[in-house]
C-alpha cells in the first residue's frame, strides 16, 4: 500500500489515505501513455468527407468528341474535373482517424499516469462531498484549501450538486470514475479522488 494526503469535507487535511501499490505505485510506461493520449485525441477527430477522383467516377469512358476538327477544346472524358458533373481534383479522401488499443495497454497507461501524479504529490483523496444544494462558494473554499490551481475531481457515484457547484469554476472539472482519461489527468495539475471512487478505480484498472 502507498499513502497520500487525505482531506475532510471542508478541504482540511485529516490524515493519510491508503492506495493500492498495484495501481498507484508501478513502473511508469511513458510510451503507453503517449499512445493512449494520441488515441484519445485521434478519436475526437471527424472522418474526412469522401469525394471521387476521375478514376473512381462512373462513366466517362468514351471520348466526348473527336480530337480535331470540331473547333472545341480537346476532351478525353466527361468525368474531367473541368466538367459539370465531373470528378473532384485533389478533394478530401474520406480518411478516418479512429484508432484502437488493447485494454491491457490502456490500463497500463492509466496506472502509469496515476503513479506519476502520486510521486509528484499531485494526487490526493477527499471524503465524499455531499452538497445539499449547489454552492459554488463552498466548492471554491475546498479548492483553495486543497491548494490546486487546475483541479480534477473524480467521483465514484454521480453527485449532481457537486457538478453544479463546480461547473462555473475555471480550471476545475468533475468526472465520474469510469470517464477518467489521459488528456484530463495530464492537463490538470491536481487530481482529487473522492473516497468512494478509490475502490472503483482500483477495480477498473487493476
Amino acid at each position: 500500500m502507498i499513502e497520500v494526503t487525505k482531506y475532510d469535507k471542508s478541504g482540511k487535511e485529516s490524515g493519510k489515505a491508503e492506495l493500492s501499490s498495484e495501481i498507484f505505485d508501478v513502473t511508469p510506461n511513458y510510451q503507453a501513455v503517449k499512445e493512449y493520449l494520441i488515441l484519445q485525441l485521434a478519436n475526437r477527430r471527424k472522418a474526412n468527407p469522401l469525394t471521387k477522383s476521375r478514376n473512381q467516377s462512373r462513366g466517362g469512358g468514351a471520348k466526348p468528341w473527336r480530337q480535331k476538327g470540331t473547333g472545341r477544346a480537346r476532351a478525353g472524358s466527361s468525368r474531367s474535373p473541368l466538367w459539370v458533373g465531373g470528378a473532384v481534383a485533389h478533394g478530401p479522401d474520406g480518411r478516418n482517424y479512429k484508432k484502437s488499443m488493447p485494454k491491457k495497454v490502456r490500463r497500463l497507461a492509466m496506472r502509469s499516469m496515476l503513479t506519476d501524479k502520486v510521486r509528484g504529490g499531485a494526487l490526493t483523496v477527499i471524503e465524499d462531498l455531499d452538497f445539499s444544494s449547489p454552492k459554488t462558494k463552498d466548492a471554491l473554499d475546498i479548492i483553495k484549501n486543497i491548494g490546486g490551481e487546475k483541479t480534477l475531481f473524480i467521483q465514484g457515484d454521480r453527485i449532481d450538486n457537486l457538478e453544479l457547484s463546480m461547473r462555473n469554476i475555471s480550471n476545475c472539472k468533475v468526472l465520474l470514475y469510469k470517464n477518467i482519461n489521459p488528456h484530463d489527468i495530464i492537463n490538470f495539475s491536481k487530481v482529487v479522488l473522492l473516497e468512494g471512487a478509490v475502490a472503483k478505480i482500483e477495480e477498473m484498472i487493476k
